[in-house]
């Protein structure tokens, strides 16, 4: 057996949470990882397949605002975007509305660098190397 197999058969899967502290809020935002297919479901979502007439080929477009948007919705555990009463309470309706609402320009990018680093976007290549031969 190769030692990737031995080390994917050592490890544990399953999502994994932190805390953001995100100024001004007194409490800290709890996010979470999801799996490649939460992420795919979602992008597959967040695109728009459309037909090229004069090269007769499908072209497939990823709104990434609308991307990022539900990634943080689906990763932060709290608060939860999608509470109904919190949308009320705000006056939007959806869970990206309330984030556009609630969070301002640097607050948004630090919490989806945070959504991005617990999901693994941001992993060294050789850190994975270094941790897959041990």
């Amino acid at each position: 057996m190769g030692k990737l197999q031995e080390f994917l058969l050592e490890q544990e899967i399953g999502e994994e949470q932190m805390e953001v502290s995100i100024a001004p809020f007194p409490f800290p935002f709890v996010i979470k990882s999801i799996t490649e297919a939460e992420n795919k479901a979602i992008r597959k979502g967040c695109q728009k397949v459309s037909f090229d007439k004069k090269t007769r080929q499908k072209q497939t477009e990823t709104n990434l605002d609308l991307y990022n948007s539900r990634l943080v919705t689906a990763c932060c555990v709290e608060p939860n975007f999608k509470d109904a009463a919190l949308q009320e309470k705000f006056g939007v309706c959806g869970a990206e509305d309330l984030i556009n609402k609630l969070l301002k320009p640097g607050q948004y990018t630090d919490l989806l660098l945070a959504v991005q680093e617990i999901n693994g976007f941001n992993d060294d290549i050789n850190e994975l190397k270094e941790t897959a031969k041990n």
